[in-house]
């Protein structure tokens, strides 16, 4: 495994526990928003491991979501596919968490860590064996 690759994924495991942190001390909002990151950066190592670099100086958000799906969940079939949306919707519930003024509730939260938890322990498991 490449050590960028080991980097993100190491941001990934600090960003979960952030995550559950906060869903269990109830802010919400910070806890869709580190699972998302959490997400993003699992789904960043893995592309790196699989031939994808960044398309510029730095990793787009939307482009690392559709490279996750196309790429590494619908073409070459790294993932099961129940994980194709899953990067798309916890950004759209980080946008919303982060950017409306009444958030997002406990059931979004929690629904939003645990798809995170599942996806980072499988990316965790295929990138580390």
């Amino acid at each position: 495994m490449q050590a960028e690759s080991r980097l993100f994924l190491a941001k990934a495991r600090e960003s979960l526990a952030s995550a559950e942190a906060d869903l269990r001390a109830a802010r919400y909002n910070s806890a869709a928003n580190r699972a998302y990151y959490a997400a993003f950066q699992a789904a960043v190592a893995a592309l790196i491991e699989q031939g994808v670099g960044p398309r510029g100086a730095s990793w787009d958000h939307k482009f690392v979501i559709s490279e996750f799906s196309g790429k590494l969940v619908k073409r070459r079939k790294l993932l099961s596919t129940r994980y194709s949306r899953v990067l798309n919707s916890l950004f759209t519930t980080r946008l919303f968490a982060d950017y409306r003024a009444d958030g997002i509730g406990r059931g979004t939260a929690r629904r939003s860590v645990g798809e995170t938890r599942s996806l980072v322990i499988e990316l965790i498991r295929i990138l580390e064996g």
